[in-house]
């Protein structure tokens, strides 16, 4: 018998929640997040609204636009994750064993 899946996550759901409330904290108009990446505001908007979801090259100018790790682009609950080059970090460090 297979299990089921306990967690669920709509990563366009996710991104479009999390991308909105960045935009409208910084109080930033759909334009000028248009213009700067040199796309159409119905096309923020569509990525706004959960449509759809920007291109890998667009993403990647998205993030250095916001100045925000692309983990915090995609989720909003990133806030409880741990950045990469902290795991990474993690990772090398080797565990101490009881003796």
């Amino acid at each position: 018998m297979a299990r089921k899946r306990q967690f669920h996550c709509d990563v366009r759901a996710s991104f479009a929640a999390a991308f909105s409330n960045w935009r409208r904290k910084n109080r930033i108009p759909l334009k000028n997040v248009a213009k700067h990446l040199g796309v159409s505001i119905s096309t923020v908007s569509s990525w706004e609204s959960g449509e759809c979801f920007p291109t890998g090259y667009n993403f990647e100018i998205l993030v250095e636009y916001t100045g925000l790790p692309p983990c915090k682009l995609f989720c909003v609950m990133a806030y409880k994750c741990v950045p990469g080059e902290c795991f990474l970090a993690l990772r090398q460090i080797k565990p101490r064993h009881p003796r």
